[in-house]
């Protein structure tokens, strides 16, 4: 007698964490579909943060996952970001400050929701909500400040709290300096291993400076900081300097 072999299928399985890494998950392909430049610099995020999850002996999947999805909200709007806007056309050009600046802002929302909507519960669920949620803590959004002239920073502050986890904190850190390297790169001013470092150090004392990082340690930052100096290499070691380069931008000065 043969016996038949049992398969199971896969919904019949539990939902885990790794689920959220498959290239073929409907969400997954939905953001990359909708805010192909938004998911892009995702991807890269996630790198980032794999890297120094590795290095800072915390949990390399969460990590992962917290990078991938971090903008996801973005793709509810997608032309509202510069990444996935033309390169010669930038609807904030016609806009109020403030108005630029709701728009903005409420990618951190909407990606929360989509990640409490469009996915099982499981058991890093809750906590991976909390650190995309603050993956901007309360920053100010420079450029749109700039733009507007007033003198109250607090106008253009996100609306969420600093990181409180050293997850957040990472999570936070690799967003904005591969916003800032991203942005440099593509105008060919991130050249030379200083201006790759000096994008790190720029981004990290500035959100040390806001308060942002007062839940990681000094040690931690330090490993942080040789990760990514490490990453920035391994992307645009290629490039060549030919001198007169500028100071690195923090991300808060990039052009939305």
């Amino acid at each position: 007698m043969v016996k038949k072999k049992i398969i199971v299928e896969d919904e019949d399985l539990p939902f885990e964490l790794k689920d959220l890494l498959d290239s073929k998950f409907p969400l997954l392909e939905k953001f990359r579909d909708l805010a192909p430049g938004s998911f892009k610099h995702s991807q890269n995020v996630s790198i980032f943060c794999e890297s120094c999850a590795i290095e800072l002996g915390i949990d390399t999947d969460l990590m992962k996952v917290a990078g991938q999805y971090h903008d996801v909200g973005k793709m509810n709007y997608p032309d509202v970001f510069s990444e996935n806007q033309e390169k010669t056309k930038n609807l904030h050009d016609e806009l109020d400050s403030q108005i630029s600046f709701h728009l903005i802002t409420r990618h951190v929302g909407d990606t929360v929701l989509l990640l409490l909507n469009s996915i099982e519960d499981f058991e890093e669920k809750e906590k991976l909500m909390k650190i995309v949620s603050q993956h901007h803590g309360n920053t100010v959004l420079r450029y749109f400040f700039n733009k507007s002239e007033t003198d109250t920073d607090d106008l253009y502050r996100y609306k969420a709290v600093p990181p409180q986890s050293i997850e957040a904190a990472v999570l936070m850190v690799c967003d904005s300096v591969e916003a800032t390297a991203r942005s440099l790169a593509s105008n060919s001013e991130l050249q030379t291993p200083e201006e790759r470092r000096k994008v790190v150090n720029t981004n990290v004392d500035r959100l040390m400076q806001d308060f942002q990082l007062d839940k990681i340690t000094v040690g931690d930052l330090r490993k942080i900081k040789s990760v990514l100096y490490k990453e920035l290499e391994n992307m645009y070691h290629k490039r060549e300097s030919y001198g007169d380069e500028k100071d690195p931008k923090s991300s808060d000065d990039i052009k939305i």
